[in-house]
């Protein structure tokens, strides 16, 4: 029978993670899941909170971020099929089932123990918080995809700036607010979990996690002059 336990457990791994989880993040933000839902990022939030000011701002952490999640996305994709693979072929063959069981037990140990695991919350005091979240987690990259599509973004008040950096300081992933915020630059990155820290600790009010189309509605609302009577 196909709908048994395992196959089951394994359906619902592959619609949530490729399906509903995305589909979710891309009407309530990133942030549903990497701060609601799963552990690793919500650890961050509460245990590494005295670190957060400690993440990497610089474009060398960005370049290795993006090659690392995006590698670690394809090596879970590829150990992924071939569980599926070894699935489907069921007890016939005996020697691509020790290949995915040793695959399976690599993906365990390298990813989920050693890289998200001791790594990615030992090194918190050294990289800040969430270094499994910026460079390791591929259900992030997964989100992040459609994060750069969905409804949410950090709108910017043109020259307001005052270039403090309290809002890179305080960005838990690494990201340069204060970059797109002296270019007058509103922004979408793949890696933001739409906390608002940035927009809470800023000083002159210059940023806002906002909704992309009521941004857009509120920007092409006309200006409303009143006359004062005299």
């Amino acid at each position: 029978m196909i709908l048994q336990h395992p196959f089951l457990i394994v359906l619902w791994s592959f619609v949530g993670s490729l399906v509903a989880f995305p589909l979710l993040a891309y009407f309530f933000g990133k942030r549903f899941y990497c701060s609601w839902i799963c552990g690793c990022g919500g650890l961050p939030n509460t245990f590494g909170e005295p670190w957060r000011h400690l993440s990497d701002k610089s474009t060398r952490a960005w370049t290795i971020e993006k090659v690392s999640i995006y590698s670690v996305l394809a090596i879970a994709l590829a150990a992924t099929a071939v569980v599926w693979v070894n699935w489907a072929l069921g007890q016939g063959h005996p020697g691509f089932a020790r290949v995915a069981f040793q695959v399976q037990e690599w993906y365990a140990f390298a990813i989920g123990a050693m890289f998200a695991g001791v790594f990615g919350v030992g090194l918190y005091p050294l990289m800040g918080t969430r270094v499994w979240c910026r460079f390791g987690c591929p259900m992030a990259a997964v989100l992040g995809l459609v994060q750069k599509l969905g409804r949410f973004r950090i709108t910017v008040k043109k020259d307001m700036c005052i270039s403090c950096g309290n809002c890179s300081t305080y960005c838990e992933m690494g990201i340069d607010v204060r970059i797109y915020a002296m270019a007058n630059q509103s922004f979408t990155r793949a890696s933001c979990v739409g906390c608002g820290m940035c927009a809470h600790v800023c000083p002159r009010g210059v940023l806002k996690l906002e909704n992309k189309k009521a941004a857009r509605a509120k920007a092409g609302q006309p200006i409303r002059v009143y006359a004062v009577n005299p």
